[in-house]
């Protein structure tokens, strides 16, 4: 036993899994040696087979705490997320001081998407522990998922305080700070991360995608690339690369990314309806609807599968058609003022003029300074005879903005 417990120690799994074979041949009954070799079979990545020994000691010894945390583990790892909560609170409950075992179940309720469950044990991990590094970075995770930016910024920064050199931290932190918006900093912890584990293509799509949405486009298409040549069956590289030439009107570039992101995973949604897009800005609105289509097929909640299809549909003429796709993203995403203004744009080129203001009059609350909305709102009031209305609209259009883009 002691020298199996020592190879494990190592990391030589194998030497340690023959020594654990002998010592159970010597007696069938040490619960603790098919405790061990469970431990052993879990790190080779074989749960399958350490939870049949973590079983096997369990019936040997029903009352081992550690034991019921391990197989809640490898239950975790498989990702049989309601095995390993009941395994985390049987556990508790024989010995509820383990701040680990809360941590565990923290982490199984996170990846159930049962986010208050989560930070309750987690707090609880930290009252029991307060400097477990990973159960703040574990309700930093929680707080994210919630949209809760500041609090979750806050743990992972308590995490990299306390454990200054793991990468998935500053990664965790950079994507926290990505959609608070706050794109330097995010790209300052993606950097670290790197810094940290320079092979490791995660990190680089995280900052091309800060890159990114910072508008710098094409350092994003410098880390995009350096991902792809990580890992060139990186679906979500090719994806992002194909996005920042889109952003930059680099369409047949974009095309040829997303058809690869495709290639590599044919069920990606968001490659569909980035193509989509794509072809939408190069004039190919039948390739744009078709690629939407599919997006919607694999995705029905994929909103800017919605958004381009509908645009496809309005520059086609399909107006009717149009305003169902914009109405169905704003079901999705109701507080987005393009699209309001979008779908105002079809009723006008429908003859809807009475609903085309409201739809201009929505994204003007949303977004007061949208030059185009109360320009296209004034047109409408003059097709209803609404001059004084409509001169009004029209004068603060041209005081938002006098040069006048994206009208009727």
């Amino acid at each position: 036993m002691s020298r199996g417990n020592a190879y494990g120690i190592k990391g030589e799994y194998d030497f340690a899994i023959a020594d654990f074979n002998q010592a159970i041949a010597l007696n069938p009954g040490d619960a603790i040696a098919y405790c061990r070799r469970g431990l052993a079979y879990g790190y080779k990545g074989d749960h399958d087979l350490a939870i049949a020994h973590f079983c096997q000691a369990l019936a040997l010894s029903p009352s081992n705490a550690n034991t019921y945390y391990y197989r809640g583990n490898a239950y975790s790892d498989k990702g049989e997320h309601d095995l390993a909560i009941a395994d985390y609170s049987q556990a508790i409950t024989l010995n509820p001081g383990n701040a680990n075992t809360y941590r565990g179940r923290g982490d199984a309720y996170s990846d159930k998407g049962e986010h208050d469950l989560a930070i309750a044990d987690f707090n609880q991990a930290i009252a029991l522990n307060p400097k477990d590094a990973f159960a703040y970075r574990g309700r930093g995770n929680a707080y994210h998922d919630k949209e809760y930016y500041d609090l979750a910024i806050a743990d992972y920064s308590q995490a990299i305080t306390l454990n200054p050199g793991y990468v998935f931290t500053y990664r965790a932190r950079g994507y926290a700070h990505r959609d608070k918006g706050e794109y330097a900093l995010a790209i300052t912890d993606f950097s670290q991360a790197i810094a940290l584990n320079p092979g490791d293509a995660s990190d680089y799509n995280g900052r091309g995608g800060a890159y990114r949405l910072k508008g710098d486009y094409d350092s994003a298409i410098v880390d995009y690339n350096q991902a792809i040549a990580l890992n060139s069956g990186d679906v979500y590289a090719y994806h992002g690369r194909g996005y920042a030439y889109l952003q930059k009107g680099e369409h047949t570039l974009s095309i040829a990314d997303f058809s690869r992101a495709i290639v590599l995973d044919s069920n990606y949604a968001d490659a569909y309806s980035s193509r989509g897009a794509a072809y939408h800005d190069k004039g190919e609105y039948d390739l744009a609807i078709s690629d939407c289509n599919q997006a919607i097929a694999l995705n029905p909640s994929d909103a800017f599968a919605y958004h381009w299809r509908g645009s496809a549909h309005h520059d086609k003429g399909k107006y009717a058609l149009a305003i169902a796709d914009f109405s169905q993203f704003i079901v999705l995403k109701p507080g987005d003022a393009d699209t309001y203004w979008r779908r105002g744009n079809a009723y006008f080129r429908n003859g809807e003029y009475d609903l085309a203001i409201a739809d201009y009059s929505r994204a003007i609350a949303l977004n007061p300074g949208d030059a185009d909305a109360h320009h296209n709102r004034g047109l409408a009031q003059r097709q209803l005879g609404n001059e004084t209305l409509a001169a009004a609209d029209l004068r603060r259009a041209a005081e938002l903005n006098s040069g006048l883009g994206n009208q009727q």
